[in-house]
């Protein structure tokens, strides 16, 4: 890959990412938002890179009596798709993780980080 495809392959990236980011403080304001926010924090602590705090902060500030109860589903649904990445590492990870892995680019990463977990450890 050269190195003009690679600063392309960035810029679109990055553009998808805002466009992501910008829809998720869209959604805070509408009348599901708590559980566009679940859901959010659910595939966020899995595979999404978004996190669900463009939906929590202004939710919470804007009904500030309702910030706990925001807080609580965005940890139990964050706790869940943890679960949930867990599982595709563990099971599903030559299907599912490698396709993920795949779709951000970080592949390579990916290698590196294996090898030097085999030198380093822990």
């Amino acid at each position: 890959m050269t190195e003009a495809t690679a600063t392309y392959q960035d810029h679109v990236r990055a553009g998808m990412l805002r466009r992501l980011y910008q829809w998720c403080i869209d959604a805070a304001d509408k009348p599901h938002a708590t559980w566009l926010m679940g859901i959010v924090s659910f595939v966020e602590s899995s595979f999404f890179p978004v996190p669900p705090d463009a939906m929590l902060i202004p939710m919470s500030l804007a009904r500030p009596q309702r910030a706990w109860f925001y807080a609580t589903v965005c940890t139990v649904t964050s706790v869940a798709g943890g679960l949930l990445g867990y599982f595709i590492g563990a099971v599903l990870y030559d299907d599912v993780g490698q396709w993920v892995i795949s779709v951000y680019g970080l592949s390579h990463k990916a290698e590196a980080f294996r090898e030097a977990y085999a030198h380093w450890g822990a």
